[in-house]
């Protein structure tokens, strides 16, 4: 066990610059006594990564020693951990020094994670669970407290029986391509089971019930409309003009806005459609022929959704929450409840060293479930999404994807660098022009350009176009070279000096 001392040090020394106590840093002044909030705070630091108590330092005198029992403090930290909250926590705790007076500190150690939350015992585990944000401790939501409890152990929320779906809520063709991929690509042992027992095999009718009935994993993969049953298990996709979200100067809040229904294959479908036709686009010559290079790419965008749809918590408790998909003009942000399940932390996950399926009956599912008039699954179930991301994001020149966990949310972000300008930002002269905007700039720039030109040079949609090439009007940046209607007409730029 290495010694407090140092690390008491330099955490003193951070605090001083920062003039406050941190996410991961409790100080307090503790003169008259231990503070009554200390089981909230080992249960804050328990129940996320761990952090330091420090006892015995006055923060508005810049964390300067103060007179302390430190025998006293550390009894008391050491009872707080051991009697105080539930589970019990095994801290460190030792008496250091501050400018050579004695002061208690206390390293908490993260719980183990089939133990948590941990909580204040005389709080009881809905009121007394806490976790730590910025500088001090919250309570946990109902939400975030069932999350933990849940990831004591394997979900089985996805096979659980539907109320009122039966068999006939299924796609028949997707039914009957699931049942011939099992009994002529899963070997030959299940070429004498009957289509009923395949289903069943499957987790697409549960285990125990009648052969009517189908599970939440069977109604997503193969549903013909799953959301009659549950209304908010879609897909949302907003494209927003600036990069806080905020409206546009005219009032626009999107400039694209869909929610996407039905199975997981249409959905993963319908979002790449959605995301594509907002996306710039530019060509490049790929050695005798011409290569469209996407602002992001695609083949990242679908496993990620993927795994939104694939990893997010379908407890009843989060039946009301959508898997969201936010374009802004510098990053693509994925959002699903459920936050991180299992053992692996983001970093893990970006290693791509270890995988976990909080809804195991719907991924061993989706392995098989073909996406309609293609001869591809939904997913591999291999763990093998990350690795794909991170490969075609560093084939296209950017970042591996941002992971965070918040309020019970799981959050990827992809940063695009500079190919899309935001509004009232970017380069090459596109200042204060919306997202879109500064392509056409760029195209223009080398002369006038047909409408059918634009949207072969910039990638845009045509009626992506169609907006950004009104707005630059309006604004005196394009005009058109000569009448509107006339088959020959072009955009050009607008000489500043005309």
């Amino acid at each position: 066990m290495v010694a407090l001392q140092e690390e008491v040090t330099a955490l003193v020394e951070a605090a001083r610059v920062a003039g406050t106590d941190s996410l991961s840093v409790e100080i307090k002044q503790a003169s008259g006594g231990a503070p009554k909030s200390l089981p909230e705070t080992v249960s804050a630091f328990a129940n996320g990564t761990g952090g330091m108590i420090v006892l015995g330092l006055d923060e508005a005198a810049g964390f300067t020693p103060v007179q302390v029992n430190a025998a006293s403090l550390a009894d008391s930290l050491a009872s707080a951990c051991a009697d105080s909250v539930v589970p019990a926590v095994r801290a460190q705790i030792e008496i250091v020094t501050v400018d050579g007076r004695p002061v208690v500190a206390a390293a908490i150690p993260s719980a183990d994670r089939t133990l948590r939350p941990c909580y204040v015992k005389t709080q009881g585990i809905e009121n007394g669970s806490y976790i730590r944000e910025h500088d001090g401790d919250r309570h946990l939501s109902s939400y975030e407290i069932h999350l933990l409890v849940a990831d004591r152990g394997q979900p089985h929320d996805d096979a659980a029986t539907v109320p009122d779906a039966t068999i006939n809520d299924l796609d028949p063709e997707g039914v009957g391509r699931l049942v011939e991929r099992f009994r002529f690509r899963r070997g030959q042992a299940f070429s004498r089971f009957s289509r009923a027992e395949i289903l069943r095999m499957a987790g697409v009718v549960p285990r125990s019930g009648g052969d009517d009935q189908v599970t939440l994993a069977g109604l997503l993969a193969l549903g013909i409309y799953p959301q009659q049953f549950f209304p908010q298990l879609d897909v949302t996709f907003v494209s927003l003009p600036t990069p806080d979200g905020r409206p546009m100067a005219d009032g626009t809040r999107f400039l694209d806005n869909v929610a996407l229904d039905g199975p997981i294959p249409v959905m993963v479908s319908g979002l790449l459609n959605a995301v594509s036709r907002n996306l710039t686009r530019r060509s490049v010559i790929a050695g005798a022929g011409r290569e469209d290079v996407w602002e992001y790419p695609l083949e990242a965008v679908r496993e990620l959704v993927v795994n939104a749809l694939m990893h997010r918590d379908y407890h009843p408790l989060a039946h009301g929450a959508q898997v969201q998909v936010e374009l802004y003009p510098d990053r693509l942000v994925f959002v699903n409840p459920g936050g991180l399940f299992g053992a692996a932390s983001t970093a893990e996950l970006l290693r791509g060293t270890i995988s976990f399926s909080r809804n195991a009956v719907l991924a061993k599912l989706l392995e098989d479930v073909e996406i309609g008039g293609t001869n591809r699954t939904v997913c591999e179930n291999r763990g093998s999404g990350i690795r794909t991301i991170l490969a075609e994001l560093a084939a296209a020149g950017l970042q591996p994807p941002r992971l965070a966990v918040a309020s019970g949310m799981f959050v990827a972000e992809l940063r695009n660098g500079v190919s899309r300008k935001p509004l009232g930002g970017g380069g090459n002269g596109t200042a204060g022009s919306p997202a879109g905007a500064g392509v056409v700039l760029e195209a223009l720039a080398a002369g006038p350009m047909s409408t059918p030109e634009l949207v072969e040079t910039t990638g845009l949609t045509r009626s992506t176009l169609g907006n950004r090439l009104r707005e630059l009007e309006g604004q005196g940046r394009v005009r058109l070279t000569g009448a509107r209607r006339s088959p020959t007409v072009k955009w050009q730029l607008v000489d500043p000096g005309d």
